[in-house]
């Protein structure tokens, strides 16, 4: 890449369109002075989109345009054009020739132009730094500024080595992501402050909407509701009208039944009481005939006592054997009556024992479960669920067994009772637990309380068994008493029978015949008393015949006479039922009107109608009681302005834009935090790796242009150590982080990367042969010089420029250090494009194309080219 053509038209002196046509290599720019060829420099560093007119040599930017003079009149534009060979790309343009234009009139209008394109300044801007050549400060070294390179101060040497390295692009890049970030954080802190605004009023909106929200689902289910309710009731008023008229026609028929029966049964009343006139009749016979049996029979009874009274009188003592007869009789019989007793109370008293053994281990078996949950229920703090329901189901399986054994037995009746409470008391706790341990939140308390009630019913029934044991034991002692007096009796029974073979043996025969005869009396007076007894019962079977009709007939009119009654207080129950009814039947139609009236005030006109013709629905239970809950929320909830939804509505649309903006400037402050991280570890690494190449050939050019001598570059630190100011310093640094607290995070953040640690400057020390000078203002004018093309040829040599305008920068310089700044430049003419403005021949003589420029009595500029190649083939 190089210079090609440098077209100026009204810049300046050069008022008419005037072309410049350059080759690789140098060329050199001639001419008297005042002659305007420091123009071409100007023009140059104006293209490149210098914005000082101090550095064009002017006050104003319209002095770049030609003022006129005597002869010719002003221009109303000016304009430059430089053309580049791009064949290597080197401009990020895809073309093998760019052009970079700018254009300025007297109104103050410019504009910019790439290849006749009209751009911005700043497109400019980023093409001469992507390309390399630099800024025009570095590009042009002006006329008598050669020396400010190093007289400008630190600052600006490290910005020359910058621009040469490419280092300038990454501050620019710097610059610009600086300035994003700026107004990123900025945007954040505005948008965090709006959504801290809105915040409260968004909160108070949401909180109106919601019940605006819930007020209308709750009226949507009320009117649901109503809807059910009310078809509902109009369905009942129906069924009820319905069942009214069902009842009338019922009640009706009834009472015209109840009618006729009346009458047939007053005609039954009437038959029997004639049937029992005849039975009354047939009745008195057969109680006088039954009479007399009777007397013969109380004679005969008399009689029969008598002689068992002497039968009795014949007992003499203890030893007599009819005493001891009798009383072996007497023995024998209460023997066999107490172990007849004795049989039945040991066979109940081993059934109950049976019994109460099986019920005992099952309630042994409910006793350890509730023991063993009671024992795991003790310690709140550390109460394990999943054992306590564990416990629970065994529990349920020893209960179930025990039940299963108590409802299968019949003799336990005196204790079924107190364990149906406590079966009752059981199912109660059992539902409880399951419900409590179902819940996500248990509650100890609940559960306890619960298990205290069972345990109390358990130790009822537990008293009540005890009590049912006990009484099982006095049947066993029962039965023990019952077996001694058994036992003592048949050591009587035997007493007597030894006494009766002793007593027989004495007086038997004396006896005998005595005994004989009353046995013989006794047995005719008995069967005499047998025969009355069969007539008796002859007589009072066939009178209990006439009682049994009569009491028939009694109980017929009994029952007749109550049935009548029955029928008729049924009578007069239909006709009160009947009136009820009618008043029933006029409540309804009542009912009804307010039902009516009632719906048409809950869901508006003509609904009641309307629900007539519907559908009736299956009306859910406690439709009433959810009715009324509703209504209570609904005026719990209030009135909502409409409104108020649509302003919630964009108040929550805005938040949430400004929540989504927020996220997406946090995401992107922390992007350009990176990129900045990366920017200065870049400009870091790049700029010492030029510093050390740049410094290392400044020594060695310094060296060549004096013929010996030192000098290096040195960095300035940011903090330098100025004399008496350390203090300042360090108060202000202190006032600056107290404000630097009192900062939002993200001007934290842009304060921090706008604090350029670090680099500030690049210092020359510089020491010509036999001088022992370090500072570059102690340098004569000469020296300065060639201490600055020292430092340019520096730059050249490690940063090669595609191009350099040198304005006169060896005016300065006597002639041996021409000549070796001229072999300088030559070594470096291969990688740079020199065009020199100079009165100096060795610079001339070097040069392969030398452009002359005159200025005529009009006060325009004017062009004479020559190749020196050509002219010194010429000229030989």
């Amino acid at each position: 890449m190089y210079l090609k053509s440098l077209e100026i038209q009204g810049f300046k002196s050069f008022a008419l369109k005037t072309v410049l046509e350059f080759e690789r290599g140098m060329t050199a720019i001639v001419g008297p002075n005042g002659s305007g060829k420091s123009n071409c420099a100007d023009a140059v560093r104006w293209v490149l989109g210098e914005q000082s007119s101090k550095m064009v040599r002017g006050k104003k930017s319209e002095d770049v345009i030609f003022a006129g003079s005597d002869k010719k009149t002003r221009l109303g534009f000016a304009e430059v054009i430089a053309t580049f060979d791009n064949s290597d790309r080197r401009i990020p343009v895809d073309t093998a020739e760019v052009s970079i234009g700018r254009r300025i009139d007297r109104t103050g209008n410019s504009e910019y132009l790439v290849s006749g394109n009209r751009v911005r300044l700043q497109d400019i801007v980023d093409l001469v730094l992507k390309s390399g050549i630099g800024t025009s400060r570095y590009t042009v070294i002006g006329q008598g500024t050669i020396d400010q390179m190093i007289l400008s101060g630190p600052p600006e040497i490290k910005n020359l080595i910058d621009e040469a390295s490419g280092v300038k692009t990454y501050y620019i890049k710097r610059e610009k992501t600086l300035r994003k970030m700026e107004v990123t954080a900025e945007n954040l802190m505005r948008a965090e402050d709006l959504i801290q605004e809105i915040e409260p009023r968004l909160r108070t909106l949401r909180r109106q909407a919601k019940r605006m929200e819930e007020r209308a689902g709750l009226e949507s289910e009320l009117k649901a509701l109503q809807l059910e309710y009310y078809s509902g009731l109009i369905a009942q008023h129906a069924h009820e009208e319905g069942k009214i008229h069902l009842q009338l026609t019922s009640v009706s028929a009834r009472q015209n039944q109840a009618e006729l029966e009346l009458a047939g049964l007053q005609e039954h009343l009437e038959a029997l009481e004639k049937e029992g006139e005849n039975l009354a009749l047939a009745g008195s016979e057969y109680q006088t005939q039954l009479f007399s049996l009777q007397e013969q029979k109380n004679n005969l009874t008399e009689k029969l006592s008598l002689v068992r009274g002497k039968m009795q009188s014949q007992r003499t003592g203890s030893t007599d054997s009819n005493s001891i007869r009798v009383d072996l009789h007497q023995t024998q019989s209460r023997i066999r009556e107490l172990e007849e007793e004795a049989s039945i109370t040991s066979s109940k008293e081993k059934e109950l024992r049976k019994a109460v053994d099986e019920k005992a281990a099952a309630l042994a078996e409910v006793n350890r479960s509730l023991t063993e949950l009671q024992k795991q229920m003790q310690k709140p703090e550390s109460i394990d669920y999943a054992v306590i329901k564990k416990e629970i189901e065994l529990l349920e399986s020893s209960f179930k067994a025990f039940w299963g054994s108590m409802d299968a037995s019949d003799d336990v009746f005196a204790i079924k009772q107190s364990a149906s409470i406590f079966k009752g008391e059981f199912e109660r706790f059992s539902e409880h637990s399951r419900r409590t341990l179902g819940l996500q939140t248990k509650s100890y308390e609940d559960l306890s309380n619960s298990l205290n009630s069972l345990l109390q019913a358990k130790d009822k029934f537990t008293i009540e068994y005890n009590n049912f044991k006990n009484e099982l034991s006095s049947l066993s002692i029962r039965v023990g008493y019952i077996q001694n007096e058994i036992t003592s009796l048949k050591k009587q029974e035997y007493s007597l029978q030894l006494g009766l073979k002793q007593a027989t043996a004495v007086d038997e025969a004396s006896l005998q015949e005595l005994w004989q005869q009353l046995t013989a009396e006794e047995g005719a007076i008995q069967a005499e008393i047998n025969e009355l007894n069969t007539s008796i019962e002859a007589v009072v079977i066939e009178s209990k015949k006439f009682t049994e009709a009569d009491n028939a007939r009694r109980a017929s009119i009994t029952a007749q006479d109550r049935l009548f009654r029955e029928r008729m207080a049924q009578f007069n129950m239909l006709q009160e039922e009947a009136s009820k009814i009618q008043i029933e039947k006029a409540k309804v139609d009542t009912r009804f009107e307010s039902l009516t009236v009632e719906i048409e005030k809950e869901l508006g006109a003509g609904m009641a109608q309307s629900l007539h013709a519907q559908p009736v629905p299956q009306v859910t239970a406690n439709v009433a009681e959810r009715i009324a809950k509703l209504k209570y929320r609904l005026d719990l909830i209030g009135g909502v302005d409409e409104l108020t939804v649509q302003e919630f509505n964009e108040t929550e649309a805005r938040h949430t834009t400004l929540t989504t903006q927020v996220d997406d400037l946090k995401k992107s402050l922390e992007d350009l935090r990176q990129i900045m991280d990366e920017l200065d570890q870049h400009i870091k690494v790049k700029f010492n790796s030029a510093f050390h190449k740049i410094n290392a050939q400044f020594e060695y050019y310094f060296r060549m242009l004096f013929n010996g001598g030192r000098a290096y570059l040195t960095l300035v630190q940011e903090k330098s150590a100025d004399d008496g100011s350390e203090s300042g310093e360090e108060e202000m640094e202190n006032e600056n982080e107290e404000q630097v607290e009192n900062l939002r995070p993200e001007e934290k953040l842009v304060k921090k990367y706008e604090k350029r640690a670090g680099i500030t400057g690049v210092d020359i020390k510089a020491t010509p042969p036999g001088k022992k000078l370090a500072s570059v203002q102690a340098l004569s004018g000469g020296e300065r010089s060639l201490t600055a093309i020292a430092l340019l040829c520096s730059l050249l040599s490690c940063f090669p420029s595609p191009f350099v305008f040198l304005d006169e920068v060896d005016a300065a310089l006597d002639d041996a250090n021409t000549i070796r700044f001229g072999q300088i430049l030559g070594t470096l003419a291969h990688q740079t494009q020199f065009v020199t403005i100079t009165h100096n021949r060795e610079t001339m003589s070097r040069s392969s194309l030398l452009y002359g420029v005159t200025m005529s009595d009009d006060g325009v500029s004017k062009l004479l080219s020559v190749k020196l190649d050509q002219a010194k083939v010429y000229a030989k």
